[in-house]
């Protein structure tokens, strides 16, 4: 990483900073260490008795004391990216705890330990693995009474969740996790994992207090926080801001962000309209012109109507269109796709609700085990139309390329803290969007240059151009409603109006942002930062120019906002 001569003072003393840093961060966090793929911690939940939270600040404080005084310039480029990583994990850690005191409402720890459970039997692939699940599992009911301890000190203080958010844990969430442990201990002979008849038993018996533990929990919430929750709970414009800045890099305000996103809007509309006009005439029902994009999104319905025949075919459907990318990808050179890659495709494990398909990260520290893209195993939660761009996103040349990518290239790093928060519910555990930018930003960066290449059919590009519009009012909404610049009506109407959803599907994502505020606005936001930084490049670089090198590029400094790879990237043009 370094060159033959001996690293000078500063460097020597962020070095060994960092390694101390990575090592108790994930002594904090041992759910995190089990999706980077270190497995010294995958029998252990978090620990979130006060006096454990209170160390935790106290440690990211002075990590951020030492941070501070190192001075960045005596540092290489990777370590400058990683002590900016750092930062920004220790100085969020920090404001969440001592100002905003976010562990007295936050609901995700309510569900981390199930979706954590999810994640590692995703990769559970030996009687060994699944003992230390079960181990973590029977940790379970100890977690949640920390929780709720947090969450009483948080109704005594006035510092509630949203009542709407908490509903739809109560009436929704929890439910579903209560049946999902009468499940769980059935799911290792679906994986063709044999375990011996002690831990046969021992699973058993975790997972009916869990089950338990889970079901005392839902009446709880139910009971002791629901009726003093709030509607309307928001950051706030001065916190926007803040997170904006320190998480994402960003120094835009949210107002120019709403107007790109806007302006996404206009542009995308004349060829969503005419790429409309072209398919009418062709779809049995269709109206005979399209002038709208509430025309455009009825045509889609009718679309929509096709799904595959049986279940069975869902996964094959899939399959097809990673196949026909992986040729068109290789024709074209967009990407360079590693010999060898294994992309792993399962259905979705039960007690996941809402998920058409997802993706869960090749784990960055364990070259062994591979990336899986995961898909709803029901026929009818696909409309082929929409297939296609699912592929991509979540496959390739999306997240699993992405990953995979990482995961050869710092698989070896000593302390990759450039990768802390990578993985969905680590990050909306933590309510820190920081990565997303550069992971949902580049998969959504992915979906913009196939379209732009041709691969897609004419229905598969309206899809493409119809979601890129949702997530260009995404950003409004989310911003408008977090800043007030909206009210939650407002943000309802637009989402009506000018992403043509029905009622219910816009109060559903305005649902959604209340509970993970900014996610949303990752997608298009990280986008156009990757769209600019390529035009930039490409022009820099005129005819030397190579995309599929450009791509490799991106992924050689891991999931650092888009806006600090400026800098080294433009250097190197």
């Amino acid at each position: 990483m370094h060159d033959s001569q001996a690293p000078s003072p500063t460097l020597d003393a962020f070095l060994r900073l960092r390694a101390t840093f990575f090592e108790r961060y994930l002594r904090f966090q041992p759910e995190e260490a089990t999706t980077l793929g270190l497995h010294a911690l995958d029998d252990q939940l978090k620990d979130c008795a006060p006096e454990a939270l209170a160390e935790e600040c106290a440690f990211h404080q002075d990590a951020l004391a030492r941070l501070e005084r190192l001075p960045p310039e005596g540092l290489p480029p990777g370590e400058q990216l990683d002590r900016l990583a750092m930062l920004s994990v220790a100085r969020f850690q920090v404001h969440t705890y001592a100002d905003l005191h976010s562990h007295r409402h936050n609901l995700e720890l309510s569900t981390y330990p199930h979706t954590m459970l999810q994640y590692q039997l995703g990769q559970a692939e030996t009687p060994e693995d699944w003992s230390a699940l079960t181990r973590r599992t029977a940790c379970i009911p100890s977690f949640l009474q920390q929780q709720e301890r947090n969450l009483a000190e948080g109704v005594d203080t006035g510092q509630v969740p949203d009542a709407q958010v908490l509903l739809s844990f109560v009436d929704e969430q929890l439910p579903a996790i209560v049946n999902y442990f009468e499940h769980l201990p059935a799911l290792p002979a679906a994986h063709e994992v044999t375990l011996s008849a002690a831990e046969t038993r021992l699973l058993h018996e975790a997972a009916r207090s869990a089950q338990e533990s889970f079901a005392a929990h839902l009446r709880f919430l139910r009971e002791r926080v629901l009726p003093q929750a709030r509607s309307g709970e928001v950051l706030g414009d001065e916190e926007y801001r803040w997170r904006l800045q320190h998480l994402f890099g960003l120094s835009t305000s949210p107002d120019e962000l709403m107007r790109q996103a806007e302006d996404v809007l206009e542009r995308i509309r004349p060829d969503l309209l005419g790429l409309a006009n072209q398919l009418a005439a062709k779809v049995p029902g269709a109206p005979s012109s399209v002038s709208d994009l509430g025309e455009a999104r009825a045509l889609l319905a009718l679309l929509e109507t096709e799904t595959p025949q049986r279940d069975e075919d869902v996964i094959p459907l899939y399959r097809g269109h990673l196949e026909r990318a992986e040729l068109f990808i290789h024709e074209r050179n967009l990407f360079n796709i590693p010999e060898g890659c294994r992309l792993g495709m399962k259905p979705v494990p039960p007690g996941m609700v809402d998920v058409r398909g997802t993706n869960w990260p090749a784990p960055l520290l364990d070259s062994r085990k591979v990336g899986w893209f995961v898909v709803a195993p029901e026929a009818s939660a696909h409309p082929t139309v929409w297939s296609a761009l699912l592929a991509v996103h979540e496959g390739i040349p999306g997240h699993f390329l992405q990953s995979l990518a990482w995961q050869r290239g710092f698989s070896h790093h000593p302390a990759p803290v450039r990768f802390l928060l990578v993985t969905d519910h680590v990050a909306m555990a933590r309510s820190h969007f920081g990565p997303m930018l550069n992971i949902e930003g580049y998969a959504t960066y992915a979906e913009e240059c196939m379209r732009r290449a041709g691969f897609y059919t004419s229905p598969e590009e309206l899809t493409a151009l119809l979601a890129r519009a949702l997530r260009a009012v995404r950003v409004v909404t989310d911003i408008g409603l977090h800043t007030r610049r909206m009210s939650e009506e407002d943000a309802v109407r637009y989402m009506m109006h000018h992403a043509c959803m029905p009622e219910p599907n816009a109060r559903r994502e305005l649902l959604r942002y209340k509970r993970i505020p900014q996610q949303a606005i990752t997608y298009l936001l990280g986008a156009l930062e990757f769209e600019q930084l390529e035009a930039d490049c490409r022009r820099a670089r005129g005819s030397r120019f190579d995309e599929a090198t450009f791509h490799d590029e991106l992924f050689s400094f891991g999931p650092v906002p888009p806006a600090l790879l400026r800098r080294f990237m433009m250097a190197a043009a």
